[in-house]
């Protein structure tokens, strides 16, 4: 066999490149169907720290076992197919340690031991024996919430007497003595299999009426601060808007052009109305005495009702601009 050269030992080859597993057996007659394929890539393991080994070793379980294998076994399929449910750093993982897993047992635990690691496991362990009730918490909703921390780690090493136990004494008072009612002056006094069908029965009690009581909406009755204030603000601009408030308005802003007085227009002007209705007895040396066009009668006012006019005309106006800009 010729020696290899320095830059032959250095280039790649394809004969580094996995192909998965080849230790298996007894596979005449056997295929992987693509559609099989396909439902387990739907749900893939990637191996980060956030993602659950139990629950996607159970859902691959689930999938794989909806087919009827000839020729071959169980574990030779789970061997086959268990490489396509990983990606990234799991498949590396799987890789690594292909060589290992001559049967799905060792592939299986060595794969729970690499991705469930034992802190983890302690913080759940610790979930389920510290339980306690949350405030607001039903006895069923606190019961669910326990299952799910068994169900996340059923490697717990706990007996179902101490779990019972624990449930009890994390309760709060109200329901412990609920509980104890139930079962007849006493919880603990009951063996492991009479208060878990107990817990069963206080649990579907209980929920079957939740599931028929009215959901009434809290604080439906009450009205916030903020639209009690925008409502009447709506009020107060309605009335600003409205007809008869508008003219009483232009009203109280209409100067006489004959007296200077505010309040009326000059046809309706009681100072002038005499001279009005005897305006065809006038002379004409009465009419070069009338106020020629242009004349301001309202310079002759004090300085004070002149600056009291000038505000009220004002402040109409800018009294609604804020309320557009509050509202």
């Amino acid at each position: 066999m010729a020696q290899k050269t320095l830059r032959q030992f250095s280039a790649p080859s394809n004969s580094h490149i996995p192909t998965g597993l080849n230790n298996y057996q007894g596979t005449d007659g056997f295929e992987i169907k693509t559609g099989l394929v396909n439902m387990v890539q739907a749900s893939p393991f990637c191996g980060k720290a956030s993602e659950d080994a139990h629950a996607h070793l159970q859902n691959f379980l689930e999938v794989s076992s909806i087919i009827n294998p000839r020729g071959t076994t169980m574990d030779n399929v789970h061997l086959r197919l268990f490489l396509f449910s990983l990606l990234g750093k799991a498949k590396t993982w799987f890789y690594t340690y292909k060589d290992a897993f001559d049967t799905w047992d060792a592939c299986s635990n060595a794969f729970l031991v690499k991705y469930f690691p034992v802190g983890k496991t302690n913080g759940l362990r610790n979930r389920i024996s510290s339980f306690e009730q949350l405030q607001d918490e039903t006895v069923p909703e606190a019961w669910e919430r326990l299952q799910e921390y068994i169900a996340a780690c059923p490697h717990h090493g706990m007996e179902e007497w101490l779990i019972i136990q624990n449930f009890f004494h994390g309760l709060n008072q109200r329901s412990q003595d609920h509980m104890d009612a139930a079962a007849g002056g006493a919880f603990l006094s009951l063996d492991v299999a009479g208060a878990r069908t107990l817990i069963d029965k206080v649990v579907c009690n209980q929920s079957w009426k939740e599931d028929r009581q009215p959901a009434h909406a809290k604080g439906i009755h009450e009205i916030d601060s903020v639209d009690m204030l925008v409502a009447k603000m709506d009020l107060l601009i309605k009335e600003l808007e409205s007809p008869h408030q508008e003219v009483n308005q232009t009203e109280s802003r209409m100067t006489c052009e004959k007296c200077g007085n505010t309040g009326h227009s000059g046809k309706p002007c009681p100072f002038t109305q005499e001279d009005e209705n005897s305006i065809g007895n006038d002379t004409p040396n009465d009419l070069d005495c009338r106020p020629q066009q242009g004349w301001n009668p309202k310079l002759d006012l004090p300085f004070g009702q002149q600056q009291g006019n000038n505000f009220n005309n004002s402040f109409q106006p800018s009294l609604k601009d804020f309320m557009y800009s509050q509202k």
